[in-house]
């Protein structure tokens, strides 16, 4: 079955300001050994799948044209926050190449073990190839973190794949502490796998005004996530656990975690 990546690009990167800014957000930011973090998502992802995606707002179509030299660019009609986008995008995509496998990834996370990120994302399109499940992959926490969403985890439904029993949202110090010690919790990235045709069934299923988004209605959709629209009510929904050093930098202490010299940049 073809192998197709979605990469989302139009978020206005508010956390990283001044830094990040409305004309140049945060994965555009070319900081990151002279390239930007969608560079780099394209980069790594382009090895797993034939053909990538991008979705972005008309106001970064032109910078990602620019950066990436593509043209499979599918512009929002407005911010709609990510499940119009992602839907809008599914559908269109459904309609161009078929019942294809869709990997969902933001486009301003750092990846530091390349190579075992893409072993893990090769697992989950194995998976949701063959299976009628929306795949998800869920981070090795290393810290209790009240920054990130986490996903409970149960039983083990094939080698290195995870039944997730539910999504949770940002935890207390307390809860994050307790997940650490209970270990079958995982840090939600917000990477998706899955079948055109399972998104599209399970998708008109759990938020049927979602579905129901064209170019013409979209700015009548509900701004809302995909974890609400969608995973948190989808029946069937599973993990491949991730560790290959995840950040989605998110904040300035991030930045100088994985190598980027804040202090420089602020300053020049």
């Amino acid at each position: 079955m073809k192998r197709i990546a979605l990469i989302l690009a139009g978020g206005a990167g508010t956390r990283l300001r001044p830094l990040s800014s409305d004309e140049n957000p945060k994965q555009f930011l070319r900081i990151f050994d002279g390239c930007s973090l969608l560079e780099k998502t394209f980069a790594r992802v382009r090895r797993s799948v034939a053909s990538v995606y991008i979705s972005t707002s008309e106001q970064y179509a032109e910078k990602c044209a620019q950066q990436l030299g593509i043209v499979n660019i599918l512009t929002e009609p407005s911010r709609r926050n990510n499940a119009p986008a992602i839907t809008l995008c599914c559908h269109e995509i459904e309609a161009r190449e078929g019942d294809v496998v869709i990997a969902v990834l933001p486009s301003d996370h750092f990846i530091r073990d390349e190579a075992e990120f893409g072993r893990v994302l090769d697992r989950a399109f194995e998976f949701a190839e063959a299976n009628d499940y929306l795949v998800t992959i869920g981070i090795k926490a290393t810290e209790p973190n009240t920054a990130y969403g986490y996903l409970h985890l149960g039983d083990e439904l094939e080698p290195g794949v995870i039944a997730v029993q539910r999504f949770l949202e940002k935890p207390s110090r307390e809860r994050a502490e307790e997940f650490m010690r209970r270990g079958n919790y995982a840090w939600n990235a917000g990477i998706f796998v899955w079948r055109a045709s399972v998104f599209r069934s399970e998708i008109a299923h759990a938020a049927p005004e979602i579905a129901a988004v064209t170019r013409q209605n979209y700015q009548q959709m509900p701004s809302i996530s995909i974890d609400y629209a969608l995973m948190e009510k989808a029946p069937r929904v599973a993990a491949i656990r991730g560790d290959f050093g995840w950040s989605d930098v998110g904040s300035f202490e991030a930045l100088e975690r994985v190598g980027v010299d804040v202090a420089a940049l602020l300053n020049r």
